[in-house]
């Protein structure tokens, strides 16, 4: 009997396991990951249209001065039109049990809540911050605005320094070196540098030691979100980016 019950916990612990490793597969990828952010970008988007803040996502305003640049008047069509293909484009390449698993979207949540929490209670100390809420940046207008603000902030700038800028920079110190742990580092660093500094278009911080905290601040950030993209995907980097963003405006 003892053997038996050591049998099936032993097969209990195996599967566990098993589903522990199939949600962390399944929710790294990034066809699943432009599903599951789908909700973030409608809730900004019509959050600009009907709060309208006196500021947007800068990220999102950059990707879409790009599309503008490129194609004129259609860039705001283009810009649809590629949301559209990204979310056609994962729904096609699941293929029979590979389908998205929408259960898996609340685990999705909690994950990245968790992620957000540890984000806000642990990098602070590193570098003896200002208050975080001035660390994460002054409040453009109301608490409303500044909500829809960080779900705009939790998208669009982990597309452009994490999807973009990370694979981007791998990709090209992978191909000058060979080094895989080289381009691994390269991309961390220099997307986690270009994210702090980004904060700090269009103003100036008060005094030297506030722009070095508030910049070591952003930059381990950085690190930390970069972390996440790398062995938890798009998906969950966003919402945790996100959930900082709101946890900040709330406790502000």
């Amino acid at each position: 009997c003892r053997i038996e019950g050591m049998t099936r916990t032993k097969k209990t612990a195996k599967a566990e396991t098993s589903l522990i490793d199939r949600y962390l597969k399944h929710s790294q990828g990034l066809a699943v990951s432009f599903l599951f952010i789908l909700p973030l970008l409608v809730v900004y988007e019509m959050g600009i249209l009907i709060v309208q803040p006196p500021a947007t996502s800068w990220a999102g305003d950059l990707i879409r001065w790009l599309l503008h640049g490129a194609f004129g008047r259609w860039g705001a069509l283009a810009f649809n039109l590629c949301a559209i293909i990204a979310i056609v484009g994962s729904l096609l390449s699941f293929r029979g049990d590979r389908a998205p698993r929408f259960g898996l979207y609340p685990v999705v949540l909690v994950e990245s809540l968790l992620y957000g929490l540890l984000l806000i209670t642990v990098v602070p100390p590193l570098v003896q911050t200002l208050p975080l809420a001035q660390a994460a940046g002054p409040s453009a207008a109301g608490v409303i605005d500044d909500l829809v603000l960080s779900i705009g902030a939790g998208v669009y700038e982990e597309i452009v320094f994490r999807l973009v800028l990370m694979s981007a920079v791998y990709f090209l110190a992978l191909k000058a070196t060979g080094a895989n742990w080289f381009a691994v580092v390269a991309a961390i660093f220099i997307s986690s540098i270009a994210f702090s500094a980004c904060h700090y278009i269009g103003r100036i911080d008060v005094s030297s030691m506030q722009f070095i905290r508030s910049f070591s601040f952003r930059a381990l950030s950085g690190v930390f979100l970069a972390a996440l993209y790398i062995y938890r995907g798009l998906a969950v980097a966003c919402y945790a980016h996100a959930f900082y963003d709101i946890l900040v405006v709330a406790m502000a």
